[in-house]
């Protein structure tokens, strides 16, 4: 591939990836807020929690489940500008998705736990919130608040990135070969 096609491949995989965080990056719905304000009695934190849990999960499912795997370097660097504005506005901010980006890679990394990584994601947003030891319920809803964001999240690829389409008469693995 020449200098000037690698250059278009480039600003297309960049165009793709701003369609993405176009799709993902879009406010919680109101009741989704009101539910983690009323567990937290903060509505701020509770729009800063679930925007931190949007960004994890849309890049987790851009690095596990997108189409090619400089999807989730894309994405991450198209996400670099939202998070130096933020970092402009208030340090602490910044600090916070930091800290919990770390948390969120680390509890998809964990091994040996009996929990999924739903769950953990959840417990992640719960912890951010204030909620540190949950009811089953509160818990339940968190999962399900999660799990919307991956849906979200593997729409907004599908949609930015394309679907994979294999042919019906021929195994994936025998397209390695």
């Amino acid at each position: 591939m020449g200098l000037i096609a690698n250059w278009k491949a480039a600003r297309e995989r960049r165009r793709l990836a701003d369609a993405f965080l176009r799709r993902l990056l879009v406010p919680s719905e109101p009741h989704v807020v009101a539910w983690l304000a009323s567990q937290c009695n903060d509505e701020a934190v509770a729009v800063r929690e679930l925007t931190f849990a949007r960004r994890a999960v849309g890049l987790t499912a851009a690095g596990r489940d997108a189409l090619d795997d400089r999807t989730a370097s894309d994405v991450a660097r198209a996400m670099a500008p939202h998070l130096e504005t933020e970092a402009r506005q208030s340090s602490r901010g910044a600090d916070e998705w930091t800290a919990r980006w770390q948390a969120y890679r680390s509890a998809l990394a964990a091994r040996g736990v009996t929990d999924t990584p739903t769950v953990r994601f959840a417990r992640i947003l719960l912890a951010g919130a204030g909620v540190d030891a949950p009811t089953p319920d509160t818990l339940a809803q968190a999962v399900d608040v999660m799990q919307a964001f991956r849906g979200q999240a593997n729409d907004a690829l599908r949609a930015s990135f394309g679907a994979a389409s294999l042919p019906d008469d021929i195994r994936p693995s025998a397209l390695r070969a």
